[in-house]
């Protein structure tokens, strides 16, 4: 039978479609979320090395803060790199976010294959990641 008169080969080819347009959309959401991370995390540190002596109470903030942003950090570089890759190289790379410097190289890498994924797909994609809504 000709594929193009079979209707189950069009409603196949829609759901692979929509399949798709659902992973470049998760990509480009987490993707965002890790450049959002990394640049708050860069602020962060910022205002950690500004600070001179700050009291108990603008220390706990800060801990509490660069905590947060931690944690946002590792879980989108989680489910940036589970889409990408699989669930056990997104452990991989969740668990290298604790250790400096390679954290850094880990985020570069992940987020550089997010980059060509979407652009092999034909999603644009500029300083602070693709739009998600755009997709």
């Amino acid at each position: 039978m000709n594929e193009a008169m079979d209707p189950d080969f069009e409603v196949n080819e829609s759901a692979a479609r929509s399949s798709e347009l659902d992973s470049l959309r998760a990509v480009a959401k987490w993707q965002r979320a890790v450049i959002f991370a990394l640049l708050a995390n860069i602020t962060m540190n910022i205002v950690w090395m500004a600070m001179q002596e700050p009291g108990l109470g603008v220390t706990l903030l800060l801990l509490t803060l660069t905590l947060v942003v931690l944690v946002i950090a590792v879980s989108s570089i989680f489910m940036l790199a589970r889409e990408l890759y699989d669930t056990g190289p997104a452990i991989l790379c969740a668990l290298l976010m604790f250790v400096p410097c390679i954290s850094l190289i880990t985020l570069l890498v992940v987020n550089q294959k997010a980059t060509a994924y979407l652009q092999e797909h034909g999603v644009k994609v500029g300083f602070m990641g693709a739009n998600p809504n755009s997709i």
